[in-house]
């Protein structure tokens, strides 16, 4: 028996009430909002992201303080604006198939950045250094290892799925339907990696993977491990 695919809700009855509304402004305000929150965390330590391009402790609590707030901003917004639930945001249990689904999602996922990003190579775009490439290279141990691998695995894959696939992903569907709402969201969430090609052209596909997911399961859980595999091949390859 499978699992059904998620379908939009039927429209609602002449008089009844038609819930929260789907507004572009929702999440252009949770982007201003996280932004806002992150940047006074910064300048209450204007030396963490240098300290944590080189110091594997400093790049984990980044990490950690940086998807927090986008983690608990998107889960303001989908409760209390668009969607009006957590479990409406995709905060849904799934059968076990769904997390072995997610994995394979992840790995698959990789493999298309990393061809993106040999052929975006290839065409002379430049590719731009990502910064776990920095701390990586000063990682001399297990443990400074272990700290980015776990930094880039649980933090980031939380709060970017719940940010981009949960809140942006369900308000641009609820706007434009499926297909925009993947290539959208997938694009803004390759946006925010870098605005140059070379940076943004390899995670798109990411994006579009970890969509279908989402769209297919109804639930963030195989997304967040299928972003969580990306992240580590990314780490163990480099």
């Amino acid at each position: 028996m499978t699992d059904p695919v998620p379908v939009s809700p039927p429209a609602p009855p002449p008089g009844a009430d038609p819930g929260p509304e789907a507004s572009l402004w929702y999440l252009a305000a949770a982007g201003a909002l996280y932004a806002g929150i992150l940047w006074a965390f910064y300048l209450a330590d204007v030396g963490a992201v240098e300290r944590a391009e080189t110091d594997a402790w400093t790049f984990f609590w980044v990490q950690a303080v940086d998807d927090a707030i986008l983690t608990g901003v998107a889960l303001l917004f989908g409760l209390t604006r668009f969607p009006g639930s957590w479990a409406a945001l995709g905060f849904r249990p799934v059968r076990a198939r769904w997390w072995a689904i997610g994995a394979a999602a992840g790995v698959v996922a990789a493999a298309l950045a990393w061809l993106v990003g040999v052929a975006v190579e290839c065409a002379g775009v430049p590719v731009p250094p990502h910064p776990v490439e920095t701390v990586l290279a000063r990682a001399d141990d297990a443990r400074a290892l272990v700290l980015v691998l776990v930094g880039v695995t649980v933090p980031v894959a939380l709060g970017e799925e719940t940010f981009f696939r949960g809140l942006a992903y369900r308000l641009l569907r609820a706007r434009f339907g499926i297909g925009v709402a993947i290539g959208a969201s997938a694009l803004l969430f390759a946006l925010v990696h870098g605005v140059e090609p070379g940076a943004w052209l390899p995670i798109l596909p990411v994006g579009i993977v970890l969509a279908v997911v989402v769209e297919r399961s109804g639930s963030l859980a195989p997304a967040i491990v299928g972003h969580a595999v990306v992240n580590a091949l990314a780490v163990l390859a480099g």
